[in-house]
């Protein structure tokens, strides 16, 4: 027979289907249409169920877009860290824009972008979302410090920028792509910034 799940562990169950049915929401349906109804449909769940966890919808996609950014990072460290092959035979540098482009391409990614460009017009879910945010692009840049250390320490305080720069660019490609995309364009920019990471990366 089964043990009896906790008190807590289904809240945290309760929890996890919000977010999961949230971000769905987000990507197939986009943050205006992402309801209360459709979200509370898709987890299986009550909206009174939804209220307990969460004070308000806006409440819960600044949860989504926390929980969205660690996903990201655990999913980009498992890729990078399980292609050691491909890391040995390319520029780790190289190697490492184009997973972060593969990130930001990813489904899993477009929640975040519905977010950000919501928060764009909306001052509240801005403000939720900029602690959050914060704390993201800081992971970020420690985990290319952790992944890329040589580097990390030639570029110094520079590598930072570095970072925050690669990742600009990705997401400034992709959402470029809704509308407009140029894959060959993309491979090319690829390449441009392969060769510009060459030039940092050189020894003296």
């Amino acid at each position: 027979m089964a043990a009896r799940r906790t008190q807590e562990e289904r809240r945290e169950s309760t929890i996890r289907k919000l977010l999961d049915a949230a971000t769905e929401a987000l990507i197939e349906d986009g943050y205006a249409d992402a309801s209360v109804q459709k979200i509370c449909g898709r987890a299986g769940v009550s909206q009174g169920a939804l209220f307990r966890h969460f004070a308000t919808r806006e409440e819960l996609m600044v949860a989504v877009g926390e929980d969205v950014g660690q996903r990201t990072l655990l999913r980009y460290r498992r890729e990078f860290q399980g292609h050691k092959d491909a890391r040995e035979r390319a520029e780790p540098l190289v190697l490492a824009m184009r997973f972060v482009r593969d990130r930001c391409r990813s489904r899993l990614n477009q929640a975040w972008y519905e977010l950000a460009m919501a928060a764009r017009t909306s001052p509240s879910l801005r403000k939720g979302l900029r602690p959050v945010a914060t704390r993201y692009y800081a992971d970020i840049r420690r985990l290319g410090e952790e992944l890329l250390p040589e580097l990390a320490a030639a570029l110094g305080d520079r590598f930072a920028v570095l970072v925050d720069t690669i990742v600009a660019i990705f997401d400034g490609e992709s959402v470029h792509r809704f509308v407009l995309p140029q894959p060959a364009v993309d491979e090319a920019r690829l390449d441009l910034l392969g060769d510009l990471a060459k030039l940092i990366t050189r020894p003296g």
